[in-house]
Parts: C-alpha cells; sequence; structure tokens
C-alpha cells in the first residue's frame, strides 16, 4: 500500500487480526514507442533477481508458481443447472499484471520473512492467478508488516502519531515498501521488455502500489505511459469532489470507460444496509475536500451491475477460522449438493449486484446486493464478514466478489493500451479523459 498516507487496516480479532488488506511472453510495442523506454537501465535487484522470491512469476517452473493454481469454477444457474467454467492462461499475452498481495502473514514479528507460507501463498491465488487469462504474472514476496504484528491494534489510517502510539516504527512500513519497489524495477528493467503493465492490489497490497503510482510512476513519464491501469481494492484512494483526478494522484484518473487505460478502478465492499457502515473503517478520507474513489469494475460509469464473482468454498487459514458463517457454505441451499462439487470456486451468476454510493456519512462503498430466492436451489446468503471488529464490511470479499469483471476489464484495457501502441485506435488514455 502506498505511502501517503499509509491506508493499512489492522484486525483486533479475537485469535488474530485480519487485514485483508492473489504464460508465455507476448510481443511488445513497436521498437520506437517510448513507452520501451528503460528507466532502470542496468539496475539487478540482489533480492528479485531470477524467480526464487516470487510467488507467481512467467520464468517459474509451473509446480513453483503460485498462478498456476487450480481456478475451475462451478456456476448455478437460478433453475439450479450447474456448469463448469474452467480456465486457460494466456498463451500470447500482450501486457504483465504486478500484484501485491494484502496483509496476510502469520510470521512473528514486525516484518514478515520472505518464505511464504499458505497465507500468502492461498491469497495470491485467489485474488490474482485468475489474471493469468489475459496477461504475464507478477507476484513478488515482500517482507509486510504482518497480521502478527498487527494483533489487538485497529490502525484506521497510518499516519506518524498513530504508528508511535502503536509503538509501530516507521522503518517497518518502510521495509514493506522499499520490497515492493525493488521488486517492481526489477520487473520493469529485466523482464518487461518494454511492455504495458497493469497493477493489482487489496488492502496493504493497494496502499503500497497506491504509493508506487504517486511516487514512482506518475513523475516519469516513461513509465506513466506503460501503465495499462490500476486495480487497488479495499482501500481508499481519495479523488475531489466530483472530479475524477486528484488527490491520490495528479495525472492518473479514475477508470470510467473499459477502453480507457492509464487509469484507476478502486472500492471497498459493504453489505446492503450493514449496520457496520455507522463506523466504516473504508470509503472514507480525512480531508472534507476528498471522497474515496468507488468505481464498479463492470460499470464504471455508474449505476447497477451484477457481480461476477468467483468465490472460494475455503479461505486461507487465518481468514477461514474468523470468517462469519452465511448460508449453506456453497452455491446450492442443500450442503449435500454443494459437497458434491469438485471445482475450488462457485458463482452464482445473476443473484448478486452492486453499485457505487456516496451516503448521507460521506461514505463511498460499492454496495452489493443479494437477490433472495428462498424457493429455488440457491442459496440465498453467502459469507464475506469476519470475527474480531467491526467497520471492515465484506473486506474479505472485496476480490472475490468482482473477480471476473475486473480480470474482463484487465484485458479490455490491456488490448487497448496495446492497440494505441500499434496505432490501430484512438487515443483514450486516462489523464486525458
Amino acid at each position: 500500500m502506498p505511502k501517503a498516507p499509509f491506508a493499512l487496516h489492522a484486525l483486533p480479532a479475537l485469535t488474530a487480526l485480519i487485514l485483508v488488506a492473489c504464460s508465455d511472453s507476448g510481443s511488445g510495442p513497436s521498437e520506437d514507442s517510448s513507452a520501451a523506454a528503460n528507466p532502470y537501465p542496468g539496475y539487478s535487484s540482489e533480492i528479485y533477481s531470477g524467480t526464487e522470491n516470487w510467488l507467481c512469476h512467467p520464468e517459474q517452473a509451473e509446480e513453483d508458481d503460485v498462478c498456476a493454481a487450480d481456478l475451475r469454477t462451478t456456476a448455478v444457474a437460478k433453475d439450479g443447472q450447474a456448469s463448469e467454467l474452467g480456465f486457460a492462461a494466456a498463451q500470447e499475452a500482450p501486457f504483465d499484471c504486478f500484484y501485491v498481495y494484502p496483509t496476510t502473514s502469520t510470521d512473528p514479528g514486525t516484518n514478515s520473512d520472505l518464505n511464504p507460507g499458505p497465507q500468502e501463498r492461498e491469497t495470491t491465488a485467489a485474488q490474482f492467478a485468475r489474471y493469468g487469462e489475459v496477461c504475464r504474472t507478477f507476484a513478488p514476496v515482500y517482507r509486510q508488516l504482518t497480521l502478527t504484528r498487527l494483533a489487538g491494534a485497529v490502525v484506521t489510517s497510518f499516519l506518524p502519531g498513530e504508528l508511535d502510539a502503536l509503538g509501530i516504527p516507521q522503518e517497518a512500513l518502510e521495509t514493506a515498501y522499499g520490497d515492493v519497489l525493488d521488486a517492481f524495477r526489477e520487473y520493469v528493467a529485466n523482464n518487461s521488455e518494454g511492455r504495458g503493465f497493469l497493477l493489482v492490489g487489496h488492502s496493504q497490497g493497494s496502499g503500497l502500489l497506491r504509493r508506487l503510482v504517486a511516487e514512482e510512476i506518475e513523475p516519469n513519464d516513461a513509465l506513466h505511459e506503460r501503465l495499462i491501469g490500476a486495480h487497488l481494492l479495499g482501500t481508499s484512494v481519495a479523488v475531489p469532489r466530483g472530479k475524477d483526478v486528484g488527490g491520490a494522484f495528479q495525472r492518473t484518473p479514475a477508470c470510467r470507460d473499459a477502453e480507457q487505460f492509464g487509469c484507476v478502478v478502486s472500492y471497498a465492499s459493504y453489505r446492503e444496509g450493514d449496520p457496520q457502515l455507522d463506523d466504516p473503517r473504508f470509503g472514507t478520507t480525512p480531508d472534507p475536500d476528498t471522497v474515496a474513489l468507488c468505481n464498479h469494475p463492470a460499470a464504471l460509469a455508474g449505476g447497477e451491475a451484477d457481480l461476477a464473482m468467483r468465490i472460494p468454498f475455503r479461505l486461507p487459514p487465518v481468514y477461514q477460522a474468523l470468517l462469519i458463517p452465511r448460508g449453506s457454505g456453497g452455491p446450492y441451499q442443500s450442503r449435500l449438493e454443494n459437497a458434491a462439487i469438485d471445482t475450488p470456486y462457485y458463482a452464482v451468476p445473476g443473484q448478486i449486484r452492486g453499485e457505487c454510493v456516496l451516503d448521507a456519512n460521506d461514505t463511498s462503498y460499492l454496495e452489493v446486493r443479494i437477490d433472495p430466492e428462498p424457493e429455488g436451489p440457491r442459496a440465498d446468503n453467502y459469507p464475506g464478514e469476519f470475527l474480531g471488529g467491526t467497520g471492515w464490511g465484506l473486506h474479505l470479499a472485496d476480490v472475490s466478489l468482482a473477480q471476473q469483471d475486473l480480470v474482463d476489464l484487465a484485458g479490455r484495457q490491456g488490448n487497448a493500451w496495446r492497440n494505441r501502441q500499434l496505432g490501430t485506435a484512438p487515443q483514450l488514455r486516462g489523464e486525458h479523459m
């Protein structure tokens, strides 16, 4: 998560704190394109050269690549008919995706080590691996601020005074960001070959990427030209009231069209009528002249639209342990029918919808609505909230709720960027919208 205020959030749980806050190389842009410029000539990272400290990397062996996970999904229609949605990684992906996972490490101490466990691996697979349908996937391991260190504390924004009060040294946050910056520079200098890139993050990961965009990408024309988009979920990206650019970013506006690139998608999700909206942890900004950006990836211009969810049957261990049980644990009301499904993910097309709203308390969020089907075969409710704190809403499910919408949007944005580089499409660059 970027630094500027650092939007990390910690959860005081009964047992632990949860902050959820995870191919082959195609041709790159034309050689004479300014997008091919390398702003880091000769750069070589001691940590991220090679593939050892990556969860996803195109040069990894399949058994080491977390993004080579099983992503099969069972979709259950309103009439109860089930179909399996397969997954195939792009063979000639025209662009890259760079992901930073949320607060997930249960390592002891303030910063995690570089040895990922089930939390990091399973979170990355669930949130990011599906992007491999449209892009090459890069996901570094980084020494993040851990769940362990944040246990028992609720942090609403990482401002210096609050950090001091919690006893969390600023160096810990700098370590996390330093790793992400180092991995990004290594990727750009030695792996990207001038290709466009899309940033993906959730919660702590989104905050680090927000800082990366503001401090590293926006000031550099060559890098900003290659920014296809930023999917910064489960955090607050400040924009001036009534505007799409300003606040957190000076050159990178909100995405308002699926063919627009060089722009940002961000939202925090809450269930319709959630009482926790009386004191939310997301969807707000400290400056009364700004609001938190919310744009539904399938309805960027506004309004309500279905959410193309891809929900895992089980979350990574700590998240699963604190997940409030809702519904039947799957797409069917019948637990026996759910138990017969052999895919790791499920979907209920047309049953869950979302719309970005700004409520009377100035909270801007993705309002999630589940259409009840009391007499039908599908479940009437689905999990997303967790024990151990209030104001979090559907933070655990932010990415899953719109997973396929995000991937589809990434594909359209990448193709629009690529066509622009080839001169086969009109300019629809973000900062000029």
